[in-house]
């Protein structure tokens, strides 16, 4: 008896093509081919398990070793999304998960242990390895050697050769809810934009309330913290746990560009401390984007000008309450008239933080949002598809965790990325200028989130109370680290098999070489082989968390913290003022206007979203591991994030604003917006 299940979450799963089944045993012996089919009755239907019995007459097969499945007949050129055979023999179960699409060529898949290559003994299951990841090699290539910088690959870590969504393999296309995510994010794009415009083009801005009309009248409420962004409590509180946490580290010395002096902070610290006492006190932390002065800045729409980034620096400080305060901000390198402070006139000021968000929204968008988890989550996911085969413990380790990158980035190359584009004609640096200028200097230490902030500075409670984000990304990355040490020293019984496993040391070395060393042979950190088991646990964890608890973390609460634009412009019109020349006036002259604002609010809201067939981390959509004490690691790290839930949200019922981004039914197992 042989039992199909054909899968429920994607469209176009079923097939009204002839689906026929070979079998073949331990013995080496198989099956013909055989017809599965019911008289008179629709077969293979989206979310069926239908029975079949398959008939031998010829030498004994013995135990099923191999399943092979091919569609035939006038419909033959149909596809069926297959995600599991059963099969029955005399009173055993034997599990072949496929989870893949059944199209022009015929699959082959084992059985459902995951096995290292070089303990494979059966000669036909390593030559059906062999022929998967031949195969593969062909169906996932890499993005081509670009020629020029006016391609979009120029600079960057390597992605998927697709021109677009459609010529993607099948096994990376979206399930309905994320299709009906995507193109319900464009739809909502064109109408919020469109309504913002229609209701608000000839409307004058007149204060930096009237801001609010730019969401309220599409229907959105207030953010939480309306009543407080002037604030400069609100001000750190949002840098310190917004969206981009990791755009700021301990200052131990104020870099020879920046001017901010004990004479500018006087006043502003506890009392009887300087600025060098508390910089060596370890109370001084600094957001640095002197750097951004050579990214190209875009063309302010409808204008021969460009849009203005504030090369910045800003200076806060962790008071005796705990609080995380701004207390200087130079908003041009070694241009002393342009450093503010809380002592200055209010508009001054408030100017001064604005500058200072629209450049932490432009890096922040572009840098830890698409590159360090988009960007790095596919050049993982192609390497993988490319070198592990689908019974090789890792590919079932990590496959749930990158799949889905390829086709968001695909259409974010397209619709976000290009020079051309609203969302990066709205703001103010040139996305491929931006990234290209940071992956220039990127390491894999910066999505090592342990190591970041232990580099940064930012690990030391006790300096840097109320760091939400650090305290919670811990946590998470310790659950997920113990999760993955315990299939992984479950599948490699010591250091030897990490070594001997050529499989996995390709995926590493296409990882290193090709996907991130492709044009300037810098590897970044990246390791082309591994000699451990904790270091094969180490890169696992990283990928995972990048590929989920840190993209929830920065991406998620971007139509919270961005829709009301005066909190964090994405681009500025006029220059950064010296000191005194701000007035309200001037405020309301250097933001963006309806136009870009209503661009940047729509494509806020659409990142923002989640499908609603999201899967979030802990959950296993997919039954790629059959052994059932894996099954129970998967268990028990369920089990653990819903104990970090809990803690987490005891915390928040102290906080006025909650941090909830890193919730684990917050976090989706992978990155499909």
């Amino acid at each position: 008896m042989i039992l199909t299940q054909t899968n429920a979450r994607y469209l176009g799963s079923g097939t009204d093509a002839t689906v026929c089944v070979k079998i073949t045993g331990v013995t080496g012996n198989a099956t013909n081919w055989t017809k599965l089919d019911h008289f008179f009755r629709n077969d293979f239907e989206r979310d069926t398990t239908e029975q079949y019995t398959v008939e031998h007459d010829g030498e004994q097969v013995d135990e099923p070793m191999i399943v092979q499945l091919k569609l035939t007949g006038l419909l033959q050129s149909d596809s069926w999304l297959c995600d599991d055979v059963i099969v029955e023999y005399i009173g055993q179960h034997f599990e072949f998960p496929v989870f893949d699409w059944i199209e022009r060529d015929e699959v082959s898949v084992t059985r459902g242990d995951a096995t290292l290559p070089q303990n494979v003994s059966n000669a036909q299951c390593r030559k059906l390895r062999a022929e998967e990841i031949a195969k593969n090699l062909n169906k996932f290539e890499w993005q081509p050697h670009p020629e020029s910088d006016k391609e979009l690959s120029w600079g960057v870590n390597r992605y998927m050769k697709a021109a677009n969504y459609f010529e993607l393999p099948s096994i990376l296309s979206r399930t309905q809810g994320q299709l009906e995510l995507a193109a319900g994010s464009g739809l909502t794009i064109a109408l919020h934009m469109g309504t913002n415009l229609f209701k608000n083009l000839f409307c004058k801005l007149k204060d930096l309330n009237d801001y609010r009309q730019l969401y309220s009248k599409t229907g959105f409420d207030d953010p939480m913290f309306i009543d407080d962004w002037k604030t400069d409590k609100e001000f750190g509180r949002q840098v310190l746990t917004g969206i981009s946490p990791l755009a700021f580290e301990r200052c131990c010395k104020i870099p020879e560009y920046c001017g901010i002096t004990n004479e500018h902070v006087s006043g502003l610290l506890a009392d009887g401390k300087t600025l060098e006492s508390e910089l060596k006190a370890g109370k001084i932390y600094i957001a640095d984007y002197s750097d951004t002065f050579d990214i190209e800045r875009n063309d302010i729409p409808g204008s021969d000008k460009k849009f203005i980034c504030a090369d910045c620096v800003a200076l806060f400080y962790v008071n005796p309450n705990g609080d995380f305060l701004p207390i200087a901000i130079q908003l041009c390198p070694n241009e002393e008239e342009t450093i503010h402070t809380p002592k200055g006139n209010e508009h001054d000021w408030l100017l001064a933080k604005m500058y200072f968000r629209a450049s932490v929204r432009s890096t922040h968008e572009w840098i830890y949002h698409y590159l360090q988890t988009h960007g790095v989550s596919e050049t993982f996911c192609i390497a993988m598809f490319r070198n592990l085969p689908r019974n090789h413990p890792m590919y079932k380790l990590l496959r749930q965790h990158l799949r889905t990158a390829p086709a968001i980035n695909t259409d974010g190359r397209l619709l976000l990325v290009p020079k051309g584009s609203l969302a990066n004609k709205a703001s103010h640096l040139n996305a491929p200028s931006s990234v290209r200028k940071r992956y220039k200097t990127f390491k894999l230490q910066h999505i090592d989130i342990p190591k970041c902030l232990k580099c940064k500075g930012l690990d030391d409670p006790n300096l840097l109370p109320n760091f939400h984000y650090r305290d919670d990304a811990l946590d998470v990355w310790n659950a997920i680290k113990q999760y993955v040490a315990n299939v992984v020293n479950y599948h490699y019984t010591c250091d030897k098999d990490i070594v001997d496993d050529y499989e996995l040391q390709s995926f590493m070395f296409d990882t290193a070489h090709e996907g991130f060393g492709w044009q300037d042979n810098n590897l970044r950190g990246v390791p082309d082989k591994l000699n451990t088991r904790d270091e094969l646990v180490d890169m696992t964890t990283i990928i995972i968390f990048a590929s989920t608890a840190q993209h929830a973390a920065v991406n998620f609460g971007q139509m919270e913290t961005y829709r009301f634009i005066p909190n964090a412009p994405g681009s500025m019109i006029l220059p950064p003022h010296k000191r005194g020349e701000a007035d309200e006036k001037r405020v309301m002259d250097s933001l963006p206007g309806v136009v870009v604002s209503s661009i940047l609010i729509s494509f806020s809201f659409a990142l923002s979203e989640y499908a609603k067939d999201e899967i979030f981390l802990g959950d296993v959509p997919d039954r790629l591991f059959t052994d059932p004490k894996v099954i129970e690691m998967q268990v028990a790290f369920k089990k653990e994030l819903v104990k970090l839930q809990s803690k987490f949200e005891e915390r928040n019922k102290k906080l006025k604003y909650p941090y909830t981004y890193l919730f684990p039914d917050k976090i989706p197992i992978s990155i499909a917006i």
